[in-house]
């Protein structure tokens, strides 16, 4: 217990520095949680260190490819190579590295990038012809929608004709509606009205002879009557021609005056029924 104390207090002076340390209760629970804490902070101080020692280590490796890679560059462009000549050559190489990391190579070998170059175009190429295919079906999408709002619009145009033909057959039928009520109620009125005359006729005890029928009955009769009349007057002038003959043309004259006085009988009785 002392002993972890102790290492305890050393661990908080060395981490905290020259901040003072916070009071805390010092029992079993605490030391031991701290005690623990402090071991962890030195495997991680170790584990740090031996990381900044292999960062160190490649980084010398890296300074002494770069300065070998810097002598090949030198022996082969010479000691005359410009500088710009160096940082175009730097571009190349930076634009190299954004490929591979792009391209997520394992190496940056020729070979490896004519293959991932390749494969990009292909797969660039197909994208490039599920693009055009997609373009294509939105076409004929567009084309499709296209119809369908021309059809609308017709649709409404129908729609639209439609409903103002209802409106104008609506108005119809409301008028013939109320022509109908009027003449039912006109009908109505007229009926009751002939029961009314019918019961003061019957009232009256008016003959129906003299009704507009029966009197427009007696007028065709009088009508057929004159028209057979007409071919006995014509047969009666043809006697007028006849020789002198006094005993034959008193007997035709007496026939003749016979059916005539016959048929004038008739007709007065015709034209004094109609009068009275």
């Amino acid at each position: 217990m002392c002993e972890k104390n102790k290492e305890v207090s050393e661990w908080l002076k060395v981490v905290l520095e020259e901040t003072q340390v916070a009071w805390f209760e010092v029992n079993m629970r605490t030391v031991d949680v701290l005690y623990k804490l402090s071991k962890d902070s030195e495997q991680r101080g170790r584990e740090i260190g031996r990381l900044v020692e292999d960062l160190k280590q490649k980084t010398g490796e890296c300074k002494a490819d770069g300065a070998y890679h810097q002598k090949v560059l030198h022996s082969a462009l010479g000691e005359d190579a410009s500088c710009e000549i160096l940082k175009h050559m730097s571009r190349c190489l930076n634009s190299l590295e954004c490929m591979a990391i792009g391209f997520q190579m394992k190496d940056t070998k020729l070979v490896r990038f004519l293959a991932t170059t390749n494969n990009e175009t292909k797969v660039l190429l197909e994208e490039e012809e599920a693009n055009r295919e997609l373009q294509k079906k939105m076409r004929n999408l567009e084309k499709k929608r296209t119809e369908v709002l021309n059809s609308q619009k017709c649709l409404l145009k129908n729609i639209s004709k439609l409903q103002k033909a209802q409106e104008v057959e609506f108005m119809e039928t409301e008028e013939r509606l109320l022509n109908k009520n009027f003449m039912e109620n006109k009908y109505q009125e007229m009926s009751s009205r002939v029961r009314s005359a019918e019961e003061k006729l019957a009232c009256r005890d008016v003959a129906w002879s003299l009704t507009h029928h029966s009197i427009q009955e007696i007028s065709e009769q009088l009508s057929v009557l004159k028209q057979e009349m007409d071919p006995l007057k014509r047969k009666l002038q043809a006697y007028y021609g006849l020789p002198p003959s006094l005993p034959l043309a008193r007997l035709a004259v007496a026939e003749s005056k016979m059916e005539l006085g016959a048929l004038d009988g008739i007709l007065d009785e015709k034209i004094d029924w109609r009068h009275t």
